[in-house]
Protein backbone atom coordinates (compact mmCIF):
# COMPACT_ATOMS: atom_id res chain seq x y z
CA UNK A 1 0.00 0.00 0.00
CA UNK A 2 2.86 2.39 0.78
CA UNK A 3 4.51 1.98 -2.61
CA UNK A 4 1.19 2.65 -4.37
CA UNK A 5 0.61 5.79 -2.32
CA UNK A 6 4.15 6.97 -2.97
CA UNK A 7 3.72 6.40 -6.70
CA UNK A 8 0.42 8.29 -6.69
CA UNK A 9 1.97 11.26 -4.90
CA UNK A 10 5.02 11.27 -7.18
CA UNK A 11 2.97 10.99 -10.37
CA UNK A 12 0.64 13.76 -9.17
CA UNK A 13 3.61 15.99 -8.43
CA UNK A 14 5.10 15.25 -11.87
CA UNK A 15 1.79 15.97 -13.56
CA UNK A 16 1.24 19.34 -11.93
CA UNK A 17 4.90 20.40 -11.93
CA UNK A 18 4.91 21.30 -15.61
CA UNK A 19 4.86 24.57 -17.46
CA UNK A 20 1.56 23.64 -19.10
CA UNK A 21 -0.24 23.07 -15.80
CA UNK A 22 0.65 26.54 -14.53
CA UNK A 23 -1.24 28.13 -17.42
CA UNK A 24 -4.50 26.54 -16.25
CA UNK A 25 -4.09 27.06 -12.51
CA UNK A 26 -3.92 29.92 -10.07
CA UNK A 27 -0.18 29.97 -9.39
CA UNK A 28 -0.57 30.38 -5.62
CA UNK A 29 -2.88 27.35 -5.39
CA UNK A 30 -0.59 25.36 -7.65
CA UNK A 31 2.43 26.16 -5.48
CA UNK A 32 0.47 25.15 -2.36
CA UNK A 33 -0.49 21.86 -4.01
CA UNK A 34 3.07 21.12 -5.09
CA UNK A 35 4.44 22.02 -1.66
CA UNK A 36 1.88 19.74 -0.01
CA UNK A 37 2.70 16.88 -2.36
CA UNK A 38 6.43 17.26 -1.70
CA UNK A 39 5.85 17.30 2.05
CA UNK A 40 3.75 14.14 1.82
CA UNK A 41 6.41 12.47 -0.32
CA UNK A 42 9.11 13.39 2.20
CA UNK A 43 7.04 12.13 5.13
CA UNK A 44 6.14 8.91 3.35
CA UNK A 45 9.74 8.42 2.26
CA UNK A 46 10.84 8.59 5.89
CA UNK A 47 8.25 5.96 6.82
CA UNK A 48 9.12 3.75 3.87
CA UNK A 49 12.78 3.85 4.77
CA UNK A 50 11.86 2.18 8.05
CA UNK A 51 9.35 -0.43 6.85
CA UNK A 52 9.93 -1.13 3.17
CA UNK A 53 11.62 -4.42 2.42
CA UNK A 54 12.70 -6.02 -0.80
CA UNK A 55 9.21 -7.43 -1.38
CA UNK A 56 7.70 -3.95 -1.31
CA UNK A 57 10.47 -2.72 -3.59
CA UNK A 58 9.65 -5.47 -6.10
CA UNK A 59 5.98 -4.49 -5.94
CA UNK A 60 7.01 -1.03 -7.10
CA UNK A 61 7.76 -2.47 -10.52
CA UNK A 62 4.62 -4.58 -10.92
CA UNK A 63 1.05 -4.96 -9.76
CA UNK A 64 -0.82 -2.03 -8.27
CA UNK A 65 2.09 0.41 -8.55
CA UNK A 66 2.42 -0.31 -12.25
CA UNK A 67 -1.33 0.25 -12.60
CA UNK A 68 -0.91 3.70 -11.02
CA UNK A 69 1.87 4.53 -13.52
CA UNK A 70 -0.34 3.44 -16.41
CA UNK A 71 -3.26 5.46 -15.03
CA UNK A 72 -1.14 8.62 -15.01
CA UNK A 73 0.25 7.85 -18.47
CA UNK A 74 -3.37 7.79 -19.63
CA UNK A 75 -3.93 11.20 -18.07
CA UNK A 76 -0.86 12.58 -19.88
CA UNK A 77 -2.15 11.20 -23.19
CA UNK A 78 -5.61 12.67 -22.53
CA UNK A 79 -4.14 16.10 -21.80
CA UNK A 80 -2.00 15.94 -24.92
CA UNK A 81 -4.95 14.91 -27.12
CA UNK A 82 -7.00 17.79 -25.73
CA UNK A 83 -4.08 20.18 -26.24
CA UNK A 84 -3.78 20.93 -22.52
CA UNK A 85 -6.88 23.13 -22.52
CA UNK A 86 -8.01 24.76 -19.28
CA UNK A 87 -11.20 22.69 -19.25
CA UNK A 88 -9.19 19.48 -19.67
CA UNK A 89 -6.98 20.44 -16.73
CA UNK A 90 -10.12 21.01 -14.66
CA UNK A 91 -11.37 17.51 -15.52
CA UNK A 92 -7.98 16.09 -14.52
CA UNK A 93 -8.03 18.06 -11.27
CA UNK A 94 -11.46 16.65 -10.37
CA UNK A 95 -10.32 13.13 -11.27
CA UNK A 96 -7.16 13.37 -9.17
CA UNK A 97 -9.11 14.85 -6.25
CA UNK A 98 -11.51 11.92 -6.45
CA UNK A 99 -8.61 9.45 -6.34
CA UNK A 100 -7.10 11.12 -3.29
CA UNK A 101 -10.46 11.02 -1.52
CA UNK A 102 -10.51 7.25 -2.10
CA UNK A 103 -6.96 6.97 -0.75
CA UNK A 104 -7.91 8.96 2.36
CA UNK A 105 -10.87 6.66 2.94
CA UNK A 106 -8.61 3.62 2.60
CA UNK A 107 -6.00 5.06 4.99
CA UNK A 108 -8.68 5.81 7.60
CA UNK A 109 -9.75 2.16 7.44
CA UNK A 110 -6.15 1.04 7.92
CA UNK A 111 -5.86 3.12 11.08
CA UNK A 112 -8.86 1.40 12.70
Amino acid sequence: AFSVLQEMLQQSFNLFHTERSSAAWDTILLEQLLTGLLQQLDDLGACLGQVMGEEDSALGRTGPTLAVKRYFQGIHVYLQEKEYSDSTWEIVRVEITSQFLCVNKFLRKLRK
